[in-house]
């Protein structure tokens, strides 16, 4: 078993090694493109629409790993998805009627012609999110990664194909080619295996939603402060100092997020599957929580160290001088993202656990400190420094948190 758990993350994490080639290799490309003030633009729709796509489903994606019976998943599945149909169809009409009262409220007004895009991009989200948790229920890892592989091929030549615009317009078409690309892989794989194998019950649906109602009800919000929180800093940067440090701060996250993404994305797509199995069965996940936290300390710690004190001269020379202020940002922030690396898989545990509140407190005083620190601060580098402060706060609560739920420590 502990065979089949490593061969699934070496799956993954082979699939999202490649997946994450794509964008890293054309990014210094696309910096010579864009200006720091389209990757700020497109930043800030990419927080938009993040933070609806929390929403979308009702978080009941989530629950689809957790029932005993396929057939109960599939209810939970088929529900989150039509909460995503709704919800999207409401949005679409919003935007359509009240399309620059929105862009005004996030007082940038130059985003409005690209609002129309955003039902669209939520919608695809929404129902990749929902395949992506019914495919990780039924052990497929290998068509998880394939799919990843393809989604960023797709997402990195559509930002390249509509680079002559010279806009942002191009690098959010491309997100959104690559988004229907990576549904449109998952619903071959969903109809060659399993659209006949079960049916809509609504009564069933009504009870399961009943059951698993924290999600929507207690993750929702709780997630819902955790994107506002994460993606405050896109907006309120470019609100507070200027457009552009909003790009630099965004190219950070998308340099830096590769390696979380690549091994502690991967290994939360097998940890949640086998500890929800143990904790299930035994009424804890003590072992599978012991090593996984162990492998994560001895992949994240060395690494970090290195990207600590090469990472604003490797940026610079990367991405070129204009982004040198980039380097600075991401200096600030590796602390915070090496705890996020090690509490993104672990505290999945409060899912298992169904102790979402604790998540809903954690998440709170994320986007307290958060917001405290780019208000109090006189510039973006005292901000992103608060910013890091904050990350590095909250998730090693969350890594002990975890541990005790796990019944680890």
């Amino acid at each position: 078993m502990k065979s089949q758990y490593r061969k699934d993350i070496l799956t993954l994490m082979a699939g999202t090694s490649i997946a994450q080639a794509f964008p890293i290799a054309i990014t210094p490309i696309l910096t010579r493109i864009y200006t720091p003030e389209d990757f700020g633009l497109f930043a800030i729709y990419m927080a938009l629409a993040s933070i609806i796509s929390i929403i979308v489903t009702g978080r009941y994606e989530l629950a689809i790993i957790l029932p005993h019976k396929d057939e109960d998943a599939f209810q939970i599945m088929t529900f989150a998805m039509l909460i995503t149909i709704i919800i999207s169809f409401i949005l679409l009409v919003l935007v359509l009627n009240f399309n620059s009262e929105i862009a005004n409220a996030i007082q940038h007004p130059e985003v409005s012609r690209f609002l129309y895009l955003l039902p669209i991009s939520v919608a695809l989200t929404g129902f990749y999110q929902t395949l992506t948790f019914w495919h990780n229920r039924n052990k497929r890892f290998n068509n998880i990664a394939i799919n990843r592989v393809g989604q960023s091929a797709g997402t990195a030549s559509g930002q390249l194909g509509f680079a002559f615009l010279n806009q942002s317009i191009g690098l959010i078409a491309g997100q959104i080619i690559g988004q229907f690309l990576g549904l449109l892989f998952f619903v071959k794989s969903y109809f060659l295996k399993d659209h006949e194998k079960y049916q809509v019950n609504v009564l069933k649906m009504k009870a399961l939603a009943v059951r698993y109602r924290k999600f929507p009800w207690i993750d929702g919000p709780t997630q819902l402060i955790n994107i506002i929180a994460n993606q405050a800093p896109n907006i309120l940067l470019s609100s507070l100092f200027s457009i552009s440090s909003a790009g630099f701060y965004y190219l950070t996250q998308r340099v830096l997020q590769a390696p979380i993404t690549l091994i502690s994305g991967s290994v939360l797509d097998v940890f949640k599957q086998r500890a929800s199995e143990d904790y299930n069965k035994y009424g804890n996940c003590r072992k599978i929580f012991r090593n996984t936290f162990w492998t994560l300390l001895l992949l994240g710690a060395p690494s970090s160290l290195v990207l600590f004190f090469f990472i604003e001269d490797l940026i610079t020379l990367v991405f070129g001088e204009p982004w040198r202020e980039a380097g600075s940002y991401a200096q600030i922030m590796v602390p915070a993202l090496f705890l996020r690396f090690m509490a993104n898989p672990l505290s999945f545990i409060i899912y298992i656990a169904e102790q979402q509140v604790v998540n809903l407190i954690g998440m709170l005083s994320l986007f307290v400190m958060i917001c405290f620190s780019l208000f109090i601060s006189q510039n973006p580098l005292k901000a992103v420094f608060g910013i890091s402060f904050s990350y590095s706060i909250v998730y090693t609560s969350y890594i002990i948190v975890s541990a005790r739920l796990a019944k680890a420590i």
